[in-house]
């Protein structure tokens, strides 16, 4: 988008110079509108794309198109764009496949890693040295277990791979509750608090520190208001 952007700007000096002006506004060229309001062509899962033959105007485009040509404009802009959305959707099927066994999904995972070392774009094979050097815990991830579900009988049973979920979603209740609280000054009583409202059956061990102890109130008491007589 930089590249083109500064075709951009550079066309627009060439168009001051020949017409002698001094516009200020650049006038963002194709290229641009789809870097910046079309990603979702490289990000987003194609699984996810909701692909159709209508067309419909598009008005930062100025042209009628339909998900099919978006598309196709999109990964026209550079060569590498077509290998990275290829590599990005062969690691997505990978992630999405069950196996077996570790040995199963470690065998796949080092054929991936392999195809994209073999690359011609950089990213894949940056992201292969990302793939090697975290494979163990990759392939553990695949590992299927039994997991609870709020308001589930006992008869009923869920499955699903190991994640750290749980935890990051423990992790984030401290830092809500300290927002909404607009912080706190003491951290052993907001902890316990924490604890105590986050477990089923909580333990008590320790007792909060009495009001004494959290606040301390410094400075010369406040007297009486005075009062203006007319």
């Amino acid at each position: 988008m930089k590249s083109y952007k500064k075709k951009d700007r550079e066309a627009l000096d060439q168009s001051n110079f020949e017409t002698n002006r001094d516009n200020k506004t650049i006038k963002e060229s194709r290229e641009v509108i789809l870097l910046k309001k079309y990603r979702w062509v490289l990000l987003k899962n194609q699984d996810d794309i909701i692909h159709s033959h209508r067309r419909y105007y598009h008005r930062s485009l100025g042209i009628y198109a339909d998900t099919y040509m978006i598309e196709k404009m999109f990964l026209e802009l550079d060569p590498r764009f077509p290998m990275i959305l290829e590599a990005k959707e062969k690691y997505i099927s990978f992630n999405k496949t069950s196996f077996d066994s570790e040995d199963a999904a470690m065998s796949e995972l080092n054929k991936l890693i392999t195809e994209f070392k073999a690359s011609r774009s950089y990213i894949p094979r940056e992201f292969s040295e990302y793939l090697d050097k975290y494979k163990n815990e990759i392939v553990r991830s695949f590992t299927v277990t039994e997991v609870s579900r709020r308001n589930a009988t006992d008869s009923d049973r869920y499955y699903a791979r190991l994640s750290n979920g749980p935890m990051e979603s423990f992790n984030r209740k401290p830092k809500d509750y300290k927002r909404n609280s607009r912080g706190f000054s003491n951290f052993d009583y907001t902890r316990n608090r924490i604890l105590w409202s986050t477990r089923n059956h909580p333990a008590i061990r320790n007792m909060p520190k009495p009001q004494e102890e959290i606040h301390s109130y410094r400075g010369k008491k406040r007297g009486n208001y005075k009062v203006k007589n007319n």
